[in-house]
């Protein structure tokens, strides 16, 4: 399999990319290709649409092994077989504790590093910070909408179970939960250090909400 029709995988089933953001990524013209020279790659492996984005749990090195075994096989086939390694380790572990605040800061820095690791590959795809005319390309991932603690903790929520005067919370549930919740467009965005400080100091509904505005999500 060529480096190309890699990449060009890589971004539609792990980034979820459109046809257009593939194109534009490999520097392809749609007027001079007569058509999205993504979509052949993807038709050429029988995928479809609905496939966009089934492998965003998987490490970048986990979807090079599946994207390798395409050829002769579906890819919902593959995926019955291999499991997300980003949340096995987690299997079988479980955390009491007697608020989901006190289970988040048991968690806190695992969040924060399984975030770096999961937008890795989607980062270094963006070209430059997302702010409106912004064109720098020294990166954050930033969440757009709800922090990241209060993403963990609503996630943790669901799936504790009373055991005495504590909870008892699954980490592998929950971890998988959080992880999937920052898979909808607009979880998340890349911003430049300088907007990304400039949004945190914003105080009021309005002015946050003007300059999310002038975000531009793909």
């Amino acid at each position: 399999m060529e480096k190309k029709e890699v990449l060009i995988l890589i971004s539609s089933l792990k980034n979820g990319f459109s046809n257009r953001q593939i194109d534009e990524l490999l520097g392809c013209d749609s007027k001079k290709t007569k058509g999205w020279k993504s979509w052949k790659i993807l038709k050429k492996y029988g995928l479809k649409n609905e496939d966009k984005g089934k492998l965003f749990l998987y490490s970048l090195s986990d979807c090079k092994k599946i994207i390798s075994k395409l050829e002769n096989n579906k890819l919902d086939t593959i995926l019955k077989k291999k499991s997300p390694s980003i949340v096995k380790k987690y299997n079988d572990s479980l955390v009491l504790a007697k608020t989901e605040e006190d289970f988040y800061q048991v968690m806190s820095g695992e969040t924060r590093n399984i975030m770096k690791l999961l937008f890795n590959s989607l980062k270094k795809s963006t070209p430059s910070c997302q702010f409106r005319g912004c064109k720098k390309k020294d990166l954050d991932t930033v969440h757009l909408h709800k922090e990241r603690p209060q993403i963990f903790k609503e996630c943790a929520k669901k799936y504790r179970k009373r055991e005495g005067e504590y909870y008892r919370y699954p980490i592998r549930k929950v971890m998988q939960r959080f992880l999937e919740k920052h898979k909808r467009k607009g979880a998340i965005c890349f911003l430049c250090k300088k907007h990304h400080l400039e949004l945190h100091r914003l105080k009021t509904k309005t002015a946050i909400r003007n300059f999310k505005k002038k975000i531009v999500l793909e």
